[in-house]
């Protein structure tokens, strides 16, 4: 009896505990969830689904995400999950028994009908899968969480960080073999604000080794809830080019998913062009002088909600120079002393900020300019390799499959080099890998149309290509500008576009590297020898002292090509120092 009373008591503590538990996490806190099938064949409208947000995942690679452009991302990465004893590998696939389709996204900014997304395998199956955050506080959110079960049965389990509501698990999604995916649909608040919910999604009872999950997209939304508007600038075509005092007819496509877009805004970089009130969306902007402009337009819909579209790049030009540029496979080996006789640089010999480049002659190709916020990274398995035997500060390498690289969708390399009425050939070596690269090449004083490729893509493998670019400005002190950068992602975490090296041909002649010879002290003179440039000006200076604090200039003298000597009349110190400069 005594027994008895002791474990019943026991037990009725442990109740009052579990109760309070209960009592606690209900408090504040919402927290339901339901799964419903996704017929086989069907197509789902993420823009329409997910007002506030929504994320697709593997529309090409195992790390592709898309998600919608016109708000602040909210649905956080996912991170593979798995047991102990293994790792989770995700892999991508392409035969869901349903699609997806948007038109408000990025990288991509549509898709009709993807059957894509991702999958989960670990050895150990049970337990393995994917997990992902969004948000939470206290205003009530739907999140639909598109999943699918291959010779198991899922778990989905939903999370508050707050313990403001108890937990939702659901076992529903079963399938034998393949076979058609669900939809959770989640609502939740948390009991404060700065909260997140956390979505796990992993095999349960796995039917063999094969077992896993899948993950395709998620949307979030919220009662009342405002889906923005979006536009496209469907006219003129990205890149297009323009003669000086152009009229360009710039058309925009704008659509609200739950309302109607009530005004277009015309921009050219920050400069506001003019608004439209009702479709068709145009607007004629006369007398359009030379630059490069960058072209977007913002809809505005019937709740006061604004977006921007994607950037189109447009050039309008005079005349009086030449541009021209072509691209190829470049060989497997080059010698940049021979092709870069006016210069020549190369990145990525040592270190991801190893610059070598041309000695003794004026810099005229320039280090780059790193677009975008992804850091500038080495790689040495380039499809080329490079040699030199003139270059500073390493003096020469040989065979070096050297350069850097950048991920990131737009993040990419710019260069300028000079640029006046003398014809030069720039090349330019580059690359990339699981990317779309765009290569554009203008004169800083437009007098020629510009060019622009966007020829190089890749989803899986890499592309290597030299762009070969002909020029002359139409005036002095010009310069030719180089922008390349990744306009597409096909791999989230490796898609990238690469710079190993450019040359440079023609211009005016540099100066060669003068050396002084059999200098002498003759009676009260001093004498030296040097050889000469035709068409080249040399000035011999001397001081008494070094560090000089300053030189004393000898009259100049002009190159005829030889050898000619230079004598320092009436020296009165027995020790003097000289040098010649070329100008």
């Amino acid at each position: 009896m005594s027994s008895w009373l002791k474990g019943n008591a026991g037990f009725r503590r442990l109740a009052i505990v579990l109760l309070a538990t209960s009592w606690f996490q209900s408090r504040g806190g919402t927290l339901t969830g339901s799964l419903a099938p996704v017929g086989q064949g069907a197509d789902v409208n993420l823009t329409i689904n997910g007002a506030l947000d929504w994320v697709h995942w593997g529309l090409y690679t195992d790390t592709s995400v898309d998600r919608k452009a016109t708000v602040t991302p909210q649905i956080g990465s996912v991170v593979p999950v798995g047991a102990a004893s293994g790792f989770t590998y995700v892999f991508q696939y392409s035969d869901n028994y349903n699609g997806y389709s948007w038109e408000d996204g990025t990288p991509f900014p549509a898709a009709t009908n993807t059957t894509t997304g991702i999958w989960a395998y670990n050895f150990a199956p049970a337990d393995s899968g994917f997990e992902f955050s969004v948000p939470a506080d206290t205003n009530l959110k739907t999140l639909k969480v598109y999943v699918g079960a291959f010779n198991c049965r899922g778990r989905l389990t939903a999370t508050l960080s707050d313990g403001s509501a108890t937990s939702y698990t659901d076992f529903g999604l079963f399938n034998i073999g393949n076979g058609p995916g669900g939809v959770y649909t989640i609502n939740f608040a948390a009991n404060s604000s700065g909260q997140s919910l956390t979505i796990t999604w992993v095999v349960s009872n796995p039917q063999g080794q094969t077992a896993n999950v899948t993950l395709q997209a998620a949307a979030l939304t919220a009662n009342g809830a405002n889906n923005p508007p979006y536009a496209s600038i469907t006219s003129p075509a990205h890149n297009a080019t323009f003669s000086a005092a152009a009229t360009i007819s710039i058309h925009a496509a704008a659509t609200d998913p739950d309302g109607n877009v009530t005004n277009v805004a015309f921009f050219a970089d920050a400069t506001k062009l003019g608004d439209v009130s009702s479709s068709p969306f145009t607007w004629q902007w006369n007398n359009v002088s030379p630059g490069h402009y960058v072209l977007t337009a913002k809809p505005t819909d019937n709740k006061g909600r604004t977006t921007t579209s994607s950037p189109v790049d447009v050039f309008v030009h005079t005349t009086g120079s030449s541009l021209s540029a072509s691209v190829a496979v470049p060989p497997n080996s080059v010698d940049l002393t021979a092709d870069g006789t006016a210069d020549w640089t190369h990145w990525g010999l040592v270190t991801n900020t190893s610059f070598n480049y041309k000695s003794l002659v004026p810099r005229k190709i320039s280090n780059f300019t790193k677009l975008g916020d992804q850091a500038v990274q080495r790689f040495g398995d380039n499809y080329a390799a490079f040699n030199w035997t003139d270059g500073t500060p390493i003096l020469q390498a040989a065979n070096s499959p050297t350069g850097i690289f950048t991920t990131g969708f737009t993040n990419g390399f710019m260069l300028t080099v000079p640029a006046d009425t003398n014809s030069r050939t720039l090349r330019v070596y580059v690359g990339l890998y699981g990317a779309e690269g765009e290569f554009q090449t203008y004169l800083s004083d437009f007098s020629a149309p510009a060019y622009a490729d966007t020829s190089l893509s890749s989803v899986f493998g890499k592309v290597p290509a030299v762009y070969t670019i002909n020029y002359t400005a139409a005036s002095p002190g010009q310069q030719l500008i180089v922008v390349y950068r990744a306009t597409k992602s096909f791999d989230l975490t490796y898609g990238n576009v690469t710079l190993q090296a450019a040359t440079l041909q023609g211009g005016p002649q540099d100066p060669l590297p003068v050396y002084i010879f059999n200098p002498e002290r003759i009676g009260n003179d001093f004498a030296l020898s040097f050889i000469t440039q035709t068409n080249q000006s040399y000035t011999v200076q001397y001081c008494d002292y070094l560090p000089a604090t300053a030189w004393t200039n000898l009259p100049a003298v002009s190159g005829n090509g030889a050898l000619i000597t230079v004598t320092n009349f009436n020296a009165a110190n027995s020790k003097r120092f000289y040098r010649v400069q070329t100008q």
